[in-house]
């Protein structure tokens, strides 16, 4: 690109950057963002609107004066295909540049060995893709566990070191493969107000997971292992988790830890059960000794969480809202009495996640397009359209 085009091109991924961040924003916010005058804040969104990158909406008039309209990602312009591989299904659907995400295709895959699950999915992944055409730009691939260096390991389902070349070989596009807790949390962060410069993200499902999100992102880490919050020693030192450590926080939410001090048997759709386990609990001795058990736990593991990260926001995903309220006396003891003074007295506002069902196919969608779009991409994709580049 000529140095003229380059730079405009650059001003363009951060204008787009800042409107995907925002739930609106308005040609006078964009300028002050990115630094420019009116009449080339003009023209830089005349192009993006062309170049189906972002949209213009009238907006709720406030008072007497000129109508204002507000900019926001395009639906209409890149797809990024999301894949979520969950402990007894998956889902494959595509998130638009606004963060939507429509699911096309649902599965089960209890009994079907990693490498065929992979090679099967691939083969869909692909399919998909030819239906969007020249509009995808990459591909996401969440798991229950561990995504390291290419490949995956899910120790809740015997999983490990599985190499993931079907699946990153599938298409000629960018593939970005992550933790599933850890998706969640982007989608949850972007939720929030743009102010909120750090949130702690905690999810428990069939164990427990999360992340710290700082401005919108996921805090690097040398191996891309940040959020793995269930491996910390805040478990019993006795147990061996199938992570290979011994006292991880996360052994006292599995399905067959949970099950065993319970009393109760599991059923084949762990969520499902433990969902239902969480929500509406028995009067057995077992069961009540049981949640109040767990929430306790958690109460705790976040309070140490607290001491350690200063989080201005605690979000609760996945199952985790219902543990706390199943002994909410139980959980906020344990809390209080982990926290250190300065955090007890102004400690952050702990509130359930609002990002819904779809919170890691959200998360990874927001993942790869902050992941592919730079300048260079977007110079391609607008020069798509004849007089746009």
């Amino acid at each position: 690109m000529a140095s003229s085009q380059a730079r405009h091109w650059r001003t363009a991924a951060q204008a787009l950057a800042m409107v995907r961040r925002r739930q609106q924003v308005t040609r006078t916010e964009l300028a002050d963002m990115v630094g420019l005058r009116s009449g080339p804040t003009s023209d830089l969104v005349k192009r993006l609107v062309q170049a189906e990158l972002i949209s213009e909406r009238s907006a709720e008039q406030a008072g007497p004066g000129r109508p204002t309209t507000t900019l926001h990602a395009s639906p209409t312009g890149p797809v990024a295909l999301v894949l979520d591989i969950r402990h007894g299904d998956w889902r494959l659907g595509a998130s638009d540049l606004d963060g939507s995400v429509t699911i096309h295709e649902v599965g089960g895959h209890d009994g079907i060995a990693p490498d065929q699950l992979l090679d099967m999915l691939a083969q869909r992944l692909r399919r998909l893709a030819a239906g969007y055409g020249d509009r995808v730009v990459g591909a996401g691939i969440t798991v229950p566990g561990l995504a390291v260096d290419g490949r995956l390991s899910m120790p809740m389902l015997g999983w490990q070191d599985i190499e993931t070349t079907p699946l990153t070989s599938a298409l000629d596009r960018p593939m970005v493969l992550g933790n599933d807790a850890t998706m969640a949390a982007v989608a949850e962060a972007r939720m929030h107000p743009a102010e909120l410069n750090s949130l702690l993200h905690i999810v428990v499902e069939v164990g427990v997971g999360g992340a710290l999100i700082a401005d919108g992102r996921p805090t690097p880490s040398a191996h891309g292992l940040h959020g793995e919050f269930g491996h910390l020693p805040f478990g019993d030192p006795a147990l061996r988790c199938p992570c290979g450590a011994k006292g991880c926080w996360t052994a006292a939410f599995d399905l067959a830890e949970v099950a065993r001090r319970t009393g109760v048997d599991a059923t084949a759709d762990p969520r499902s059960w433990l969902q239902k386990l969480y929500s509406h609990p028995d009067d057995s001795d077992a069961i009540r000794h049981a949640m109040t058990s767990l929430a306790a736990d958690l109460g705790r593991g976040i309070a140490g969480l607290i001491n350690a990260l200063d989080p201005a926001l605690v979000t609760l995903g996945g199952l985790a809202d219902l543990v706390r309220f199943a002994s909410v006396g139980a959980f906020y003891d344990a809390l209080n009495g982990g926290l250190m003074s300065a955090h007890r007295a102004r400690p952050p506002q702990i509130v359930q996640a609002i990002a819904g069902d779809d919170a890691t196919l959200v998360g990874m969608g927001l993942s790869v397009f902050d992941h592919v779009l730079d300048a260079e991409l977007l110079a391609r994709w607008a020069s798509r359209g004849a007089g746009v580049a």
